[in-house]
């Protein structure tokens, strides 16, 4: 008798076809917990890059120190990873743990330690478990949150990770459901690590899971509600699209990190639209990955739509102003100041306050265990009066003066040794700071 085909072990060729169609590159991270999805992750990425000697594979592990088991299990994963002639390595979460948001701030330092680890191996993409049941498992707790037709789409098989260098992440499990997964490891006899949070019903994730089961007798299953947000996932590629368009036409990101755009066309769009433009501005300009809260994005802008922006308002650390038909977002200087410093050595490249990516070609002896952060009013202060820098062809005509304070800058202690994009740069220092541009609005 047949197997389901829900229940049958991924074939080789299935997995092969979901990461050939995200085109991953030569060098390729598993995220490997030692649990049952990511050992069948890292099983069949193996057995892929072996064949025809595709990839170089490596595994990273993140320890967070929160149980005390934690530790052996880490080593557990590493001696998986050995068993199937994968390199691995184990990251540590150190330092104290906040007591409250804990999944969250472990959720952050776990991506942060994978991106960062990728970036030190020169990794193209770092592949996560992620598989059917925990999209639908997302979209139910998104569609309990009241969320939108973004939230409602789900996990993306694909995303870019903010920094430098490019780094993605990619999910090519998504469309198998966790009952193959485990098929996998029962064909090849292949034990995975209990994590026994994953039954804990103080997370809300464990109770989607219970809910699932539930609903499945209503055609309310896995697969389905997975379906839904693959077709909210279509639905959200076509307003980015207008959205883009908008942009392209209407919006322009300047070398020096503010946005310049048509206050007239973004007001007279339909609302879903300028909502968008107006989250794409803000997140480029903040450096961030998320937009901000929609309540406050709705009143900035009604106030665009009638005529009460004026000079300024802040939000999501930016502050937004209209002159002359024009909306100009520019970094809150407070903001940027509270930016982690920056050391790069010759030859390293990386991103400060999410804006910038910094590349350091050579670095005076001087400059050595210099940092960069926001120019500031200090900075300002220490370059002169603004009249005598104008007088001296800086700053760049069109920069805005509420951009300058929060531009990148090179401190050694208290001393400004360089700000590249007013032209002042010291002898032996060579250096590119171009603004990333953030989703729908491309660096310039």
């Amino acid at each position: 008798m047949n197997a389901p085909p829900d229940s049958k072990p991924i074939a080789a060729a299935e997995f092969a076809a979901r990461l050939a169609a995200l085109a991953p590159s030569s060098r390729i991270a598993v995220a490997l917990s030692g649990g049952p999805d990511s050992l069948a992750l890292l099983f069949l990425a193996a057995r892929w890059a072996k064949a025809g000697k595709r990839a170089t594979l490596t595994a990273f592990t993140v320890d967070h120190g929160l149980r005390p088991e934690s530790a052996r299990e880490a080593r557990a994963a590493a001696r998986m990873a050995k068993a199937l002639g994968v390199g691995h390595r184990i990251l540590r979460w150190k330092g104290e743990k906040p007591k409250t948001g804990l999944q969250a701030a472990a959720r952050e330092a776990r991506y942060r330690l994978l991106a960062e680890a990728a970036r030190a191996e020169a990794i193209g993409d770092l592949l996560v478990a992620h598989h059917l049941d925990d999209q639908a498992e997302t979209f139910l707790l998104r569609l309990a949150r009241g969320s939108g037709v973004d939230g409602l789409a789900a996990m993306a098989p694909a995303r870019d990770l903010p920094g430098a260098p490019p780094l993605r992440l990619l999910r090519p499990l998504l469309s198998f459901p966790r009952a193959r997964l485990a098929a996998t490891l029962a064909k090849e006899k292949l034990e995975a690590i209990h994590d026994p949070s994953n039954d804990n019903l103080r997370f809300d994730r464990v109770k989607a899971r219970r809910i699932l089961r539930d609903l499945a007798p209503l055609g309310l299953g896995a697969e389905r509600l997975a379906a839904t947000a693959a077709h909210m996932a279509r639905v959200r590629a076509a307003l980015e699209a207008e959205t883009q368009a908008l942009l392209a036409a209407h919006a322009r990101l300047a070398p020096e990190g503010f946005v310049v755009a048509d206050a007239r066309a973004l007001a007279g769009t339909p609302d879903e639209i300028a909502l968008r433009a107006l989250a794409e501005i803000l997140k480029c300009v903040a450096g961030a990955d998320y937009p901000p809260r929609f309540d406050a994005l709705v009143a900035i802008h009604a106030s665009l739509v009638d005529g009460t922006l004026g000079r300024g308002r802040t939000l999501h650390g930016c502050k937004l102003s209209v002159s002359r038909g024009e909306l100009l977002a520019t970094r809150e200087p407070a903001a940027a100041l509270k930016a982690p410093p920056l050391r790069l050595r010759p030859g390293e490249a990386g991103l400060w306050d999410g804006r910038f990516v910094i590349e350091v070609e050579t670095l005076p002896r001087a400059a050595s265990g210099a940092e960069w952060r926001a120019l500031g009013a200090a900075g300002l202060a220490a370059l002169g009066s603004l009249a005598v820098l104008e007088k001296r062809g800086q700053p760049p005509i069109g920069v805005p003066k509420s951009a300058l304070p929060a531009l990148p800058a090179l401190w050694k202690g208290g001393d400004l040794l360089a700000v590249p994009h007013i032209g002042i740069v010291p002898a032996g220092l060579r250096v590119s700071v171009a603004p990333t541009g953030r989703g729908l609005l491309p660096p310039p």
